[in-house]
């Protein structure tokens, strides 16, 4: 049964409650009047909906609106999201992640509307939601938005808005290879006329750091050694980039560059580095090498650098994956199918492919003995 509390002269009804995980709430809701007679009734009128109120429902009433009505409020998907994008804002999500939850967002809107209410969702709408999805989406994709979505709910189901978590299914995934480029293909699009020199010169920054797209144009440099800040990490995680003469030289040029575009032309940052993802692009459909992007020239150094050392926990510090589980797929790579495509390395790896049995340090120890 609700209960009355008076605090600065003023009465409110209050709804304690143990959810099944024993965990405690409490709603609060004002009375509107001072006069306890007055009170004890609107009291009365809320310990009827109760029920409704504990299983996630909003109550309008008429005490509280202009039209002297009573009526149940139901939360929409889109007005509840909004409030969640404005806490996860508050609490200091970027702007780009944000963006990403816009997005999974839409798919689900496309499903059900955007004023279909949040305490309607169910199982069975999540699976709706994926049958809907499944012919226009790759497995990736779906599991993505599903993920975001999830937090999305279980958010709500803390505030109140839903009555309880959803199990969300993900979609099966079947597990890939990296896609990297080999040297054969890398070589081609180095020697390529039809892009600017500066271009390429890019591409071989990127192929011999890991950096991400942004991360040259945000990041700090000082002396031989690049530093990614926290702030500009997709991980969250300062890391520092060991650079060469040679190294230096070009990001220092794709920094002058950048500014320069942005001082003098007035373009859009966003614009700029898109440019380096769509000149890789044009040299990979020049060459006929398909299905690659900019982005692979990030794992060729992760699949380069486990092949030469083995150690993944040091690919996953060197490329700044917050886990090594996200970098455990370069490890499934072939041994010897990279010494074809990487014929430079070809004697390093063959290090890491000698049996105990064949190593002479074992085998000149029967010597001593």
């Amino acid at each position: 049964m609700a209960t009355i509390s008076k605090q600065k002269g003023n009465y409110y009804s209050r709804i304690t409650w143990y959810d099944s995980d024993d965990i405690r709430h409490e709603k609060k809701i004002a009375l509107k009047t001072k006069l306890k007679s007055e009170a004890v009734v609107r009291n009365n009128e809320v310990t009827n909906k109760e029920d409704v109120i504990k299983d996630g429902g909003s109550w309008n009433f008429a005490w509280l609106n202009k039209h002297g009505k009573s009526e149940l409020l139901r939360i929409t998907l889109v007005d509840a999201y909004e409030e969640y994008r404005n806490v996860q804002n508050i609490n200091g999500v970027r702007a780009s992640t944000l963006d990403r939850v816009d997005n999974s967002m839409k798919t689900i809107y496309k499903v059900f509307g955007k004023t279909y209410p949040i305490e309607a969702l169910t199982y069975s709408h999540i699976e709706q939601y994926k049958e809907y999805w499944h012919s226009k989406h790759a497995p990736t994709t779906m599991n993505i938005n599903l993920s975001k979505i999830r937090a999305f709910h279980n958010w709500c189901v803390k505030k109140g808005y839903a009555k309880k978590k959803i199990e969300f299914v993900l979609v099966r995934e079947d597990q890939k290879l990296p896609n990297y480029l080999t040297e054969e293909e890398f070589n081609g699009i180095m020697q390529l006329d039809i892009i600017d020199v500066h271009f390429r010169k890019a591409f071989l920054f990127y192929y011999m750091t890991g950096c991400r797209k942004s991360e040259p144009f945000n990041a700090d440099l000082k002396g031989n050694w690049l530093t990614i800040k926290a702030t500009d990490a997709k991980s969250h995680r300062t890391r520092d980039v060991q650079l060469n003469e040679m190294l230096k030289s070009i990001i220092t040029e794709m920094k002058d560059r950048y500014h320069m575009l942005i001082d003098e032309f007035g373009q859009k940052p966003r614009h700029i580095k898109m440019r380096y993802g769509k000149e890789f692009k044009k040299a990979c459909r020049y060459l006929g090498i398909k299905g690659k992007t900019l982005h692979n020239l990030r794992d060729t150094y992760a699949v380069r650098r486990w092949a030469i050392t083995g150690d993944i926990k040091m690919v996953a510090d060197e490329i700044g994956h917050s886990s090594v589980v996200m970098t455990e797929k370069y490890a499934k790579c072939n041994l010897r199918r990279l010494q074809d495509d990487f014929p430079s390395l070809k004697e390093r790896i063959a290090l890491r492919l000698v049996p105990p049995t064949e190593d002479s340090y074992f085998t000149n120890l029967l010597k001593v003995i």
